[in-house]
């Protein structure tokens, strides 16, 4: 067995994103252990950091989805793994992996993919279970891939998602978190829940608004916090849920915060964080980035949250689409005689338990060595 691996990931682009992180994260944890670790994307704002961090970029336009531009980039990887000796070829999204498997094919190198989301089950999908093994960021998400994407479930693995725990624990002081608080516009004394990511109908905004009418009648000193943009396409539904929010004498207490990059201090803001995806999520970064911060979290019981919330003791899961239940479980941690911060320890133990970047890199190396051997 091979005590060094040169390891050749392959996604769309290297901007900001879920995929893109995971990525990130892998890369320099292989490094880190001694691995070569290359990438190969259309490049972005990440390459600086990836190479910073001990990683060799290719740039190519694997996010291209044309037919010719494809089978013109496949003798190019091909080449590529050939002369960088690599071991496995890891393919993240749909057209790096229907290149880099016929690549890799010709190169006589381990071909992998990871299934990152609910991808629709057709022909052009089903490459991300023709890899030699096949892995899922979470249980659902793995039952989908051999369900509706035909992976063969021998050759399956499931593999969180991790994150740097430490880096979301910062231990804040009462008067740093009031200071903060009032920095975001949330009125004073007012306990903070909050729903974290883009502003989309499937991230479950109007549930949460509506959730959030009932939990202000009962315990009015309570704040809404929505961190989140909309795209220019969704703009609309942005300016639809400021006027719902109206609409539910929410104003004053509902707080649209934008687009932030610092989401470890936005979250030592945080009393509670809510996702109420009206969809299966793949995975679920925020829930884990919010117990990672010893917040407790409140999400609906499907999909990867299944995975990460353990359900009384982190947080609680509840139905989706149902703003009574949501509201429900919000009073019920945030009336807890402790405010929630037994559930936010757990949720905190949990997270170093199972969710770390640590832990995601040991299982990934031995799915690659798994195939190597073979």
């Amino acid at each position: 067995m091979k005590e060094t691996l040169t390891i050749c990931q392959m996604l769309p682009e290297l901007n900001v994103g879920g995929v893109e992180m995971h990525v990130l994260d892998a890369a320099r944890g292989y490094a880190a252990r001694g691995h070569r670790s290359i990438v190969i994307s259309n490049g972005g704002r990440l390459v600086e950091r990836l190479v910073r961090e001990g990683s060799i970029h290719h740039a190519l336009p694997v996010h291209k989805k044309r037919l010719g531009t494809a089978l013109a980039l496949i003798p190019k990887v091909a080449r590529i793994l050939r002369a960088s000796s690599v071991d496995v070829v890891h393919a993240r999204s749909r057209v790096p992996a229907w290149i880099g498997r016929a690549a890799a094919r010709r190169a006589g190198v381990a071909f992998v993919t990871t299934v990152h989301g609910f991808y629709t089950p057709h022909f052009y999908s089903r490459i991300m279970a023709r890899g030699d093994r096949v892995i899922a960021v979470s249980r659902a998400l793995g039952s989908y891939a051999t369900a509706s994407l035909n992976a063969d479930p021998e050759r399956l693995r499931v593999i969180p998602e991790g994150i740097e725990p430490d880096a979301f624990d910062l231990g804040w002081e009462p008067d740093r978190v009031a200071a903060f608080r009032r920095e975001l516009g949330v009125p004073e004394g007012h306990a903070v829940v909050a729903i974290i990511g883009r502003l989309t109908r499937l991230k479950g905004h109007t549930v949460f608004l509506n959730a959030m009418a009932r939990v202000v009648e009962r315990r009015p000193e309570t704040c809404a916090l929505i961190v989140g943009a909309a795209a220019p396409r969704h703009a609309a539904y942005a300016d639809a849920l400021k006027a719902r929010a109206a609409r539910l004498a929410l104003s004053g207490r509902v707080v649209f915060a934008g687009s932030r990059a610092d989401i470890a201090e936005v979250l030592q803001a945080c009393d509670l964080v809510v996702s109420a995806s009206t969809q299966p999520e793949a995975f679920g970064r925020t829930l884990v980035e919010a117990m990672a911060a010893g917040v407790p979290v409140v999400a609906t019981a499907h999909g990867g949250a299944l995975d990460i919330v353990a359900d009384g003791e982190t947080g609680h899961l509840v139905q989706p689409e149902r703003p009574e239940p949501l509201a429900e479980a919000v009073l019920k941690v945030l009336g807890a005689p402790d405010g929630g911060r037994a559930m936010g320890a757990a949720g905190r133990a949990r997270v170093q338990e199972r969710f770390t970047v640590d832990r995601m890199v040991e299982e990934t190396l031995a799915v690659y060595r798994e195939v190597v051997a073979a």
